[in-house]
């Protein structure tokens, strides 16, 4: 197979990638709190090693996905348990398996036992890494993050910040996964609104232009397969004879 052909290969694979992040964002387009996530090209040099006459070829390969933290618009709810964060920030989140995640999307739930849960179990973390536990009947959520009852502080939701984002991966229920090496400092200036959501960041017309795009390159690459293909054959015709 000519280097040519290759580089139109892994040309056409990375275009379907590609469509797959488009999807995957336009599909989550009403999902609270949820971060797009954009393809990021690597582009792999064959080096002429082999022959003086061997020439070297780029070859475009979709490497990973970055999550884009933009902040969404945030909604009114009006239920007490829904939490948004006005700004940079996460929430602390503990999995029913122990692992400590960050959250954006702030739709809550109350268990038995009055911990505000994820709508996959998780516990929301509060002050000192402990579970927020909140008493019966209301309690209201300042923009600091204090959390009171009966105009009594009982508690606080801190957030936390990171320098760098861009090792984050998702975890489940929309979740995030920070780098093991990566440091979580607690906001000085956290803003939290309380019975709002943060909506997704995802803006359908501009997914839409660069899935028209994508579709475009994807159609190039896969006629320039088929020439590639159809010199091979009349090669080999001429090597038959």
């Amino acid at each position: 197979m000519g280097s040519g052909k290759y580089g139109a290969l892994t040309g056409t694979i990375s275009r379907m990638k590609m469509l797959e992040n488009i999807n995957t964002n336009l599909a989550n387009v009403n999902t609270s709190g949820y971060k797009k996530g954009i393809a990021v090209f690597e582009a792999q040099l064959d080096e002429a090693k082999a022959t003086r006459d061997k020439l070297p070829t780029n070859y475009a390969l979709v490497s990973r996905e970055v999550i884009d933290f933009t902040p969404g618009q945030i909604n009114k709810t009006g239920n007490p348990l829904h939490l948004a964060i006005n700004g940079k920030g996460f929430f602390r989140v503990q999995q029913q398996d122990g692992e400590i995640v960050y959250a954006r999307r702030g739709s809550f739930q109350r268990s038995a036992k009055g911990e505000m849960l994820t709508p996959s179990g998780g516990k929301l973390l509060g002050s000192g890494d402990t579970p927020v536990v909140l008493p019966p009947g209301s309690f209201d959520v300042t923009r600091d993050g204090s959390i009171l009852s009966d105009h009594q502080l009982i508690g606080a939701i801190p957030l936390y910040v990171f320098e760098d984002t861009s090792g984050f991966k998702r975890g489940n229920d929309g979740v995030f996964v920070a780098p093991q090496d990566a440091q979580a400092t607690q906001s000085q200036k956290p803003e939290i609104l309380q019975g709002y959501l943060e909506s997704s960041n995802v803006n359908v017309m501009h997914e839409m232009g660069r899935m028209v795009s994508t579709l475009r390159t994807f159609e190039a690459a896969q006629k320039a397969l088929t020439a590639y293909d159809e010199m091979d054959r009349k090669l080999a015709e001429l090597g038959a004879l």
